[in-house]
């Protein structure tokens, strides 16, 4: 899946993700817009999740994403900037 393809998903966020999200100052519209502009993706340590590679505020942040394929959407897992 090339990673322009997670934005034409409708996505969907987990209780931990709008929790985590909420202590971030990310706001869902945030997550959505930046999944818009994702620049690379890559598997994530847990199986069937991918990391995708993204940025906000010209910072370069992390959206975990878990593919329902079945619902055609992407579940979000989380999102974090990155430190460096």
């Amino acid at each position: 899946m090339r990673s322009s393809a997670f934005h034409l998903r409708k996505a969907s966020f987990t209780p931990h993700a709008e929790l985590r999200m909420e202590q971030r100052g990310v706001m869902e519209v945030d997550v959505r817009a930046m999944l818009e502009r994702a620049t690379a993706f890559e598997p994530s340590v847990v199986e069937g999740r991918f990391m995708i590679h993204v940025a906000r505020n010209n910072r370069p942040w992390i959206v975990i994403v878990e593919p329902d394929n079945d619902a055609s959407l992407v579940v979000v897992v989380t999102a974090y900037e990155v430190s460096k």
